[in-house]
């Protein structure tokens, strides 16, 4: 599919406070930046493979805010990197949107492939400082992945089964995966869930391996079980995050958005 024919001749506002594109990004200005003030991504929304850069701070630019190219000068120095796999991923895509609503820093992608519904929501939680994924499809055991984090040339370990964990000098990062219903399969360094309907990837990172040993004290409760409960973890991550957010963000613009997750 040629994503990159109509990517640059269309960007529109949705509604008001809203960035919407129709295909992935062609390149990494047209990406959609995500970022807490300590804790900084940048999303493609590929159907294939999407590798989110970790960053623990931005470069300053002097570049104003773009709607067509929303991560116009927003870059910084490579930690690690978490890259996120669709499996089964060879039908064809349809109904694509990207989405980035600037009221309170989510990005959205939806789409449909081999007639099933995919819902993929990403943000970068100030409130709980971690990188937040949930991933769900409008059918059954239809949602298949692969994640795995690395930084150079160094791959994370599996600990616990399903936690993946990277030291790499001062730079640590952690990376939790929830599957709904369905139990993760852990290799050496990827941790891979099958046929699931919806899922949670938590990510913490962090020059102090300290700050990262475990999640949030809050957040343990929900997490401690065989099978924790992935709804309720998600639903509080979100709640949090609308809150703090609007708080920080009042403008609702791509500038503002851009102050937002720089602070």
């Amino acid at each position: 599919m040629r994503w990159t024919l109509v990517l640059p001749l269309i960007c529109h506002f949705a509604t008001a406070g809203e960035l919407a594109f129709p295909s992935p990004a062609a390149s990494v200005e047209q990406a959609f930046p995500l970022g807490n003030g300590s804790l900084f991504t940048r999303l493609n929304g590929d159907t294939k493979r999407e590798v989110y850069p970790l960053w623990t701070e931005v470069a300053k630019t002097g570049e104003a805010a773009d709607e067509k190219a929303p991560s116009l000068g927003f870059t910084g120095t490579t930690r690690a990197e978490l890259t996120f796999d669709w499996l089964n991923a060879e039908g064809e895509v349809t109904g694509y949107k990207r989405r980035l609503d600037l009221k309170d820093g989510l990005s959205v992608v939806t789409f449909k492939r081999g007639g099933v519904g995919f819902t993929w929501t990403t943000f970068v939680s100030k409130p709980d400082d971690l990188m937040v994924l949930h991933l769900r499809t409008d059918k059954p055991g239809a949602l298949s992945f692969r994640v795995q984090l690395s930084a150079k040339d160094q791959q994370a370990k599996v600990e616990d089964r399903r936690v993946l964990t990277l030291q790499a000098g001062d730079f640590s990062a952690r990376a939790w995966i929830y599957p709904m219903e369905s139990e993760v399969t852990p290799g050496e360094n990827q941790i891979t869930v099958m046929g699931e309907g919806e899922a949670l990837i938590i990510l913490a990172a962090s020059d102090d391996p300290k700050d990262i040993a475990h999640l949030p004290d809050r957040l343990k409760k929900l997490a401690g079980e065989d099978h924790p409960d992935t709804f309720a973890l998600w639903s509080g991550l979100l709640e949090r995050q609308d809150k703090s957010y609007r708080e920080a963000n009042k403008a609702a613009d791509l500038a503002g958005h851009l102050e937002a997750i720089r602070k």
